[in-house]
């Protein structure tokens, strides 16, 4: 008497079955270590915007305090120095008697990269020629606040020993951030003295102009064609300081 001995093993649709499956498990464990990634990429980008607000408030706060208020530059509400061409902003400036903060604004640095450096006009530059993006100098008097004969003002910053760079240029490799506003107004100023009390306003974001709305100084929606949520932030800084000479 013979005895057939079956043999176990899958069918073609049980191993298409699982292949599919597996398929399907691959593909959410991909899509899920992408979406992480994005989320820990924004987190970065945040996380760097808002340290650097953090630190440049920090550095401004000490300045001010060693700052005679009849030392600021300017007069008026806002004590800001705005150089413009004729289709934008350039650059700004203000100083405290010892020490100026200068940068080239986003837009201008943004143009200077599009077109190779053929619009570099304008720009504050480094004693290498580099675009500056945002920077402390120290700057007995002021002269940088002070025009020259033709009506200007220096571009060239002095040796870098006496340059404190407070955000990243455009030829570093990490997230590289722009000064889109900064307002310096008095709140009070008592008269013939050194005390006062100043309302400092910045926005800080990253540089790349067409990821944000500039006139609502937010970055655009994911709707929007040039959105890149993954790597877009800005957000604005306010503090009140005082002067105290």
């Amino acid at each position: 008497m013979s005895r057939e001995h079956k043999r176990g093993g899958f069918t073609l649709i049980e191993l298409m079955l699982a292949m599919a499956f597996i398929s399907v498990l691959l593909l959410a464990i991909a899509l899920t270590a992408i979406h992480v990634g994005r989320i820990y990429n924004k987190g970065l980008v945040i996380q760097s915007v808002n340290q650097a607000g953090r630190d440049v408030g920090d550095i401004l706060r000490r300045d001010f305090l060693q700052t005679d208020a009849r030392s600021v530059s300017g007069s008026g509400g806002d004590r800001v120095i705005m150089i413009s061409d004729t289709s934008q902003q350039r650059s700004g400036r203000f100083c405290l008697g010892g020490y100026s903060y200068i940068w080239n604004t986003p837009q201008a640095l943004s143009a200077e990269r599009q077109s190779r450096g053929s619009a570099s006009g304008g720009l504050v530059v480094d004693q290498s020629g580099e675009p500056i993006s945002f920077v402390r100098v120290v700057d007995e008097g002021g002269a940088l606040c002070q025009q020259n004969p033709t009506g200007g003002y220096q571009l060239t910053l002095p040796t870098n020993d006496r340059v404190t760079h407070l955000l990243k240029r455009q030829s570093d490799s990490e997230v590289v951030l722009g000064v889109y506003s900064l307002s310096v107004s008095p709140v009070v100023l008592l008269p013939d003295s050194s005390e006062g009390l100043y309302r400092l306003k910045f926005t800080l974001g990253t540089s790349e102009v067409s990821e944000i709305n500039t006139a609502s100084q937010s970055c655009r929606p994911p709707s929007d064609s040039q959105a890149n949520d993954d790597f877009c932030a800005i957000n604005q800084f306010e503090m009140i300081v005082r002067t105290n000479g």
